[in-house]
């Protein structure tokens, strides 16, 4: 058997797509199709494998057009697998997708493979969300039985269809025939999309089922896509597959100085290390930096307040889209609460101060904070951030902080020693720095150490679809990682409690935040 021409397009992707001219079958070479597709790779991809379930699909393709196939071929680490097989060149189509799956919301990103660029993104709240809007409150209703688990798995794969189903609408791609899906999510995350039991990750000794799911087939998973899906793995029970793939696209092991990694969404995962050492840790944060917590918070999308300013007393924001208020969302919320503290419309205890504003009043027996009136709003009711919305933004910007202050000092770095401060999480990525450290949630650092990375799960994601020798970097990363588990650390709860304060009850420790809040006379010298 020979082939005539075979070509593939140049590159490291995570996959690629080869036109070839196969030599017919004869009287003379009676060699099977899909022995004749693997002999003619194998000189290029000498560990290939092609599975039954494209082989039962696809075989037709050989005959359609006289045996001038293209082979789509997924790396896995250890071997390329065939995904699919397509009739004529189709090697101009190369497309892969990556996805971010949060427990608050889905990113997904459609990529051209070809030319190495980014065509499209689409991002939802997570369906899950039906379930609980704590990861806890999902997996207890999983413990039900075998049908509640179906039914997590499939708000799981309706929210990645809905997505795929938005970027084929959006950009005239088929996303469903894209070879490969690359994923960064949590640990319990990436349990709920498989439909295995996430309870062990939160149950004594805390030991996941697996770390590493490997490629698996989209249908296997009950998604409606043809191509192989492959999960970041994870390193710990709470230490997921998204900070390693945000880690993966900082680059911190390649680093001599001390950079530290934070991604607070609802949960909050961090790092600090350089590439001599790597400790990590991760814990609940709960969902206000998403606006989970507010009557009218909402993801970042059109009519969502965005920015947030207070000058000689008068409210000015911005909305998504300049559309009319609709709500409020994570940046909007952190600029918010950083400029009622600072001009002394709520104290350090996180107190509405009513005499100061017209637009504190009383709705449903607390104080509230009127940063819409009806006339700006879409329905003609008023929107508003309550006291209570306060306080649990204020439990999360502890929980927060204080993993940040423990993971310091139990690796005996003082912040002055981080060179680097690596800002991950979706709703960083139109984050005011100047409010998140006027409100306690970062460290008062000099600004030029911060860099604003927005969503590194999905970075991460993208960069391994991009390069599929970024693939080897998880191991690296994992062998050298150590793990710090928050709960042993002894005074956790009394460093929360002290970081429950706008910044925090040390406030020398916020300098810059200090000198402001002096020279507005809101804190006397």
């Amino acid at each position: 058997m020979a082939f005539s021409t075979i070509s593939a397009k140049a590159g490291r992707s995570l996959s690629r797509k080869c036109y070839l001219e196969l030599t017919p079958p004869s009287e003379g070479d009676t060699l099977a199709d899909a022995e004749r597709l693997l002999s003619a790779l194998r000189p290029e991809f000498p560990e290939i494998s092609l599975p039954y379930y494209v082989l039962k699909r696809d075989y037709p393709a050989f005959r359609k057009e006289n045996w001038k196939v293209t082979a789509s071929l997924v790396f896995t680490g250890k071997e390329w697998q065939i995904s699919s097989i397509e009739s004529g060149d189709t090697t101009a189509f190369h497309y892969g997708l990556a996805a971010d799956l949060g427990s608050t919301t889905v990113i997904m990103r459609l990529m051209d493979l070809n030319a190495g660029i980014f065509l499209a993104e689409e991002g939802c709240f997570n369906r899950q969300i039906t379930y609980g809007t704590d990861i806890l409150t999902r997996i207890f209703y999983t413990q039900a039985g075998a049908a509640q688990k179906k039914e997590l798995q499939a708000a799981t794969t309706d929210t990645f269809a809905a997505l795929m189903d938005r970027l084929t609408e959006k950009t005239g791609v088929d996303v469903s025939q894209c070879p490969v899906l690359v994923v960064g999510g949590n640990t319990t995350m990436v349990h709920f999309l498989l439909g295995i039991d996430a309870f062990p990750v939160f149950m004594a000794p805390f030991a996941p089922v697996f770390q590493d799911s490997g490629f698996l087939h989209g249908r296997e998973l009950s998604l409606p896509f043809e191509g192989l899906v492959y999960c970041i793995p994870s390193a710990a029970n709470y230490l997921g597959g998204d900070i390693l793939s945000g880690l993966l696209a900082a680059d911190i092991m390649k680093n001599e100085e001390i950079c530290l990694y934070i991604d607070i969404g609802t949960n909050g995962e961090m790092a600090v290390g350089n590439s001599e050492f790597l400790v990590a840790g991760a814990g609940a944060a709960g969902p206000a930096l998403e606006g989970g917590i507010s009557k009218y918070g909402m993801r970042a999308e059109a009519g969502a307040v965005d920015t947030v300013a207070i000058r000689d007393s008068r409210l000015t924001v911005t909305t998504i889209d300049q559309a009319p208020v609709k709500g409020i969302c994570g940046s909007g919320i952190v600029d918010l609460l950083a400029e009622l503290l600072l001009n002394g419309w709520m104290d350090l205890q996180g107190a509405l101060q009513e005499e100061k504003s017209e637009r504190i009043l009383e709705k449903d027996g607390e104080l509230v904070f009127v940063y819409g009136w009806a006339k700006e709003t879409p329905d003609g009711e008023d929107r508003y951030f309550s006291q209570s919305d306060i306080l649990s933004f204020m439990d999360t910007k502890a929980a927060a902080a204080t993993m940040v202050d423990c993971l310091l000092s139990e690796t005996g770095i003082s912040p002055d020693e981080v060179s680097r401060i690596y800002m991950a999480g979706s709703f960083g990525k139109h984050l005011n720095l100047e409010s998140a450290i006027a409100i306690g949630l970062y460290p008062d650092l000099p600004r030029e150490r911060f860099i604003c990375m927005g969503n590194g799960s999905l970075k991460g994601a993208c960069a391994l679809l991009a390069d599929r020798t970024l693939m080897e970097q998880f191991e690296r990363i994992i062998t050298n990682m150590h793990y710090l588990q928050f709960a042993t650390v002894e005074d956790f709860v009394p460093r929360m409690q002290a970081a429950k304060f706008f910044p925090h009850t040390d406030l020398d420790a916020w300098p810059t935040v200090k000198a402001e809040l002096v020279r507005r006379g809101t804190l006397r010298p």
